[in-house]
């Protein structure tokens, strides 16, 4: 059964997408030579921009809204999502659900108005979550209806915090969004970690953010992601940093270059797997 992880805040800027996109791809590619369902990833992107799947599976678009994520979230009942499943270009065990543009923004105007409308994302990734290890959500940076179902959905939560005062400032809502979500939908929905971003260790503001962090959030602060040009160039390439920036040569363990976003992205992965993980 898939582990299903949302990258949320309310805020936007904090590097949700680049932390969906570089998670998703980093997990494909450390998980490659497993067998089956446990070597495929899926990226479901809820922001309507479609960043997410711009950096993943750039020149492939459903032919209508009615064949994309938004059908699964408004059609009663929700279309097959099996159909709406593609292969990213830059990874072959990495997946994509289609996305639309118009199709979204009228999701997130129609969904207030439906039945169950906290639960249909969770409804529509339940026959697919066999087929995959994980499912990593991108969430657009509201709060609403979309991000609602894809915290319904999740097992685990990362939240991307940019390393500034300004950073930090939707922390307390989104917190209360996640309660009331644990209260009503899921309470085993659980905090995987913080994740601060952005992060430029010279500035004094940034250290400051970041000790905040980890007193606020004890054993729950992850080590930061760097602000890096690497990231923004990888990602107007149509590319994850890993596939911007790989390794001369790469082997079943290795993830990481030289370059440091894609070491820090290669440690992420790693804890997310180790946090994810049952007990034995």
């Amino acid at each position: 059964m898939a582990i299903i992880i949302t990258i949320a805040n309310e805020k936007g800027g904090v590097g949700k997408t680049t932390t969906a996109v570089n998670l998703s791809a980093g997990l494909s590619l450390r998980l490659r030579n497993q067998p089956g369902p446990a070597g495929r990833i899926l990226l479901v992107d809820m922001d309507p921009q479609g960043h997410a799947l711009l950096a993943t599976a750039y020149g492939l678009k459903p032919n209508s809204p009615s064949e994309s994520l938004a059908a699964l979230l408004t059609e009663t009942p929700p279309p097959s999502i099996q159909r709406m499943i593609r292969v990213s270009p830059n990874h072959p065990n990495l997946y994509v659900i289609l996305s639309n543009y118009a199709g979204m923004l009228e999701a997130a105007r129609a969904l207030p108005t439906l039945m169950a409308n906290e639960t249909r994302l969770s409804h529509a990734l339940a026959p697919i979550q066999k087929q995959f290890a994980f499912i990593i959500i991108d969430t657009p940076p509201s709060t609403g209806d979309l991000l609602i179902n894809a915290l319904v959905s999740a097992d685990q939560v990362i939240i991307p915090v940019e390393t500034s005062y300004l950073g930090v400032t939707g922390l307390r809502e989104l917190q209360r969004t996640i309660d009331q979500v644990k209260i009503h939908f899921r309470a085993d929905l659980k905090i995987l970690g913080y994740l601060p971003t952005i992060f430029e260790e010279q500035r004094t503001e940034a250290q400051e953010i970041l000790s905040e962090l980890r007193a606020r959030f004890p054993n729950h602060v992850l080590p930061p992601i760097h602000k890096a040009a690497d990231l923004a160039y990888a990602h107007s390439s149509h590319m994850d940093v890993f596939s911007y920036r790989p390794p001369r040569s790469r082997d079943p363990e290795q993830l990481s270059s030289s370059v440091r976003a894609t070491q820090e992205y290669a440690m992420l992965v790693e804890t997310v797997i180790s946090r994810t993980q049952p007990s034995t």
